[in-house]
């Protein structure tokens, strides 16, 4: 087009619109691998297969693997319509994956707290992000001793309960 405008020294292209038309659809294009004048609706599966890799828009929405059985994962707070948006879209608590499911178009987990009580819920993976387990937040550190000479923090974590308090040594507490 840019070459045409310049051997003719002209910006008008109503001329040659419809011989750029023809061009570009006589030429075969990277991603449908063909020429799209011959698209059409007896070949839209290859079309479709060209373009996403899959050959139906299930497969699509499926291809992610599902999370296995035993992954820890933190699950979404539910926000409400005025929530700030500077506070953690995640809980502290952590959960163990105990089922995936890929029955619909998008997978579904079950998943269980860390004393193994199920959750009734069912959750889709954007509810849910799959982490690294040692990581926590620490409210406070509540005592300090050496053990073996080394430093050790009796540590409360964040939104868990008493039971769940420990000692820790001082190397893995990490000030961010």
């Amino acid at each position: 087009m840019f070459k045409y405008f310049t051997s003719k020294g002209t910006r008008k292209y109503i001329d040659i619109l419809q011989n750029l038309i023809n061009a570009y659809n006589e030429t075969k294009h990277r991603v449908i691998k063909m020429k799209p004048i011959n698209v059409s609706h007896t070949n839209t599966k290859d079309v479709f297969k060209n373009i996403y890799g899959v050959a139906s828009r299930r497969e699509l929405f499926t291809r992610n693997k599902l999370l296995p059985a035993g992954t820890t994962v933190r699950k979404q707070y539910k926000l409400k319509p005025f929530d700030k948006g500077y506070y953690p879209n995640l809980s502290d608590a952590v959960f163990t994956v105990t089922k995936g499911q890929n029955k619909q178009l998008k997978p579904t987990y079950k998943i269980k707290t860390e004393k193994g009580e199920p959750v009734k819920k069912t959750f889709y993976p954007e509810e849910i992000q799959k982490i690294k387990s040692d990581l926590f937040r620490i409210e406070k550190i509540i005592n300090r001793k050496k053990i073996n000479g080394k430093l050790h923090y009796f540590v409360k974590f964040l939104n868990h309960s008493d039971e769940y308090n420990e000692w820790i040594p001082a190397n893995d507490v990490i000030k961010l």
